[in-house]
């Protein structure tokens, strides 16, 4: 019998081998524990060898302290997927004489960066800490600003080639139960998919692949996270990720942050409102340029009228192909803004914009009231509240304006009547989109 036993580790020594041979960060090593002989096999670009080998020996001579001692889980399962499993996790196998495998937690090397300021987000009266790429660190970061023993915390492994480790986070009491057991029931249904992008979770969570508005929050600041949870959202983690999503996303997501609760009321609902009219106006100016201008310019006063139209004199072509002109332009502006260097990219894209809009006024190619309308857009567009947020709005105008190019008047309110019966269809997480709140009547959520 224990000869098989024996025959057994050996098989599985050679299939860890022969699995991981094209690997050559994959390092088959002796190595001596408390005098006794092993095998180890570990990746070296996760595992600190040295510094693990120390603190086993400490820990095996009680010379260690408890902190020492709960780094290390020992288990003695000879399934050769949970031993891949170990080792792609960052974890120390090692197999004695005797024919004992022990899979370790060791001491890592350091591939993840410290907590730092936030990149891609400006907070104002709150915390200048933001997620890393490490999901421990992450969780830590939210025990830390939320102590509670209502915040729970449940972590899961999906994907068959990669395994992706997640954390969905939620306070018990606050979030619906509802919501919990959708997110939950899909990503227990859908464990064995691969899960390497964020289009990929929110895939198998059931959330519809074609849609112009997001059905999730994104954001690397832990106190934005922090209120999504009192909020009653659903948080997930993903391991190498610096963002956390919040689910579901509801309507008041696009002009809310939930850091506004650091102001006064009052300055709190300015706030809101106003990035309430800044999403209004970023759909319609544009159409309405279009159907003031080429459709229906009855609707203005003749003195207004006059001043429109003059201010087109000598533009060789009509209003809908001067917008998309302008409007293409001004995309390239702005995702050249967004992918050049931070040193030098709102430099040159200012300087491009300001001379290339005064060039094109001054060739008679567009009129000077359509950049006034495109720019006032584009600010109103950034004035909402998220990157994937601003980008929805963007695509929808387009809608908007080829509607009302050929409708007029009544095409750019069939637009927007379509839009909100859109935004009435659609459930997420068990939650309809045009919900005010996930708890109720909540003034401040």
């Amino acid at each position: 019998m224990k000869r098989t036993h024996e025959e057994n580790i050996h098989s599985i020594e050679k299939q860890l081998c022969e699995r991981f041979k094209n690997s050559t960060d994959f390092i088959q090593q002796d190595v001596t524990i408390d005098h006794r002989q092993c095998r180890g096999y570990y990746f070296n670009s996760l595992v600190n060898l040295p510094a693990t080998l120390v603190q086993i020996n400490q820990q095996i001579q009680g010379e260690a302290s408890e902190s020492h001692a709960d780094k290390f889980t020992l288990e003695t399962d000879l399934s050769l997927e949970i031993l891949s499993v170990g080792l792609l996790q960052g974890k120390l196998v090692l197999f004695d004489l005797e024919g004992l495998s022990m899979v370790i937690s060791p001491e890592k090397t350091e591939t993840s960066r410290s907590v730092s300021a936030p990149e891609s987000e400006n907070p104002l009266q709150s915390a200048f800490d933001a997620f890393t790429e490490d999901i421990d660190t992450n969780i830590g970061l939210l025990r830390k600003k939320l102590t509670s023993d209502q915040l729970v915390i449940e972590t899961l492994l999906t994907g068959v080639r990669s395994t992706k480790k997640l954390a969905v986070v939620y306070l018990k009491g606050t979030a619906p139960a509802k919501v919990i057991g959708s997110i939950r029931g899909k990503l227990e249904e859908n464990k064995e998919q691969e899960v390497t992008t964020v289009r990929d979770l929110v895939r198998i969570l059931g959330h519809p692949k074609f849609t112009i508005i997001p059905t999730y929050i994104s954001s690397e600041l832990p106190g934005e996270m922090v209120q999504n949870l009192m909020n009653g959202k659903v948080v997930i983690l993903m391991d190498q990720f610096s963002f956390a999503f919040a689910f579901p996303a509801i309507i008041t997501d696009l002009w809310s942050t939930t850091l506004d609760v650091n102001y006064p009321y009052p300055f709190q609902i300015f706030l809101r409102t106003v990035r309430a009219i800044a999403a209004l106006l970023a759909i319609t100016l544009p159409g309405l340029y279009v159907v003031l201008n080429s459709v229906n310019p009855e609707l203005l006063r003749i003195q207004l009228a006059i001043t429109v139209a003059k201010s087109r004199e000598g533009v060789p072509y009509p209003a809908l192909i001067e917008m998309l002109l302008v409007m293409l332009l001004l995309e390239m502006i702005i995702e050249a803004t967004i992918r050049l260097p931070k040193n030098i990219g709102p430099t040159i894209t200012m300087i491009g914009g300001i001379l290339l809009g005064q060039a094109i006024v001054q060739a008679k190619l567009v009129s000077n009231l359509l950049i006034i309308i495109l720019v006032a857009s584009a600010i109103a567009n950034f004035a909402l509240v998220g990157y994937v947020n601003t980008t929805g709005i963007r695509i929808y105008k387009y809608v908007v304006i080829f509607i009302s190019a050929f409708f007029g008047i009544w095409g750019l309110e069939a637009a927007m009547i379509w839009i909100v019966l859109y935004l009435s269809s659609l459930n997420i997480s068990s939650v309809s989109y045009l919900s005010f709140s996930l708890k109720g009547k909540a003034p401040d959520e």
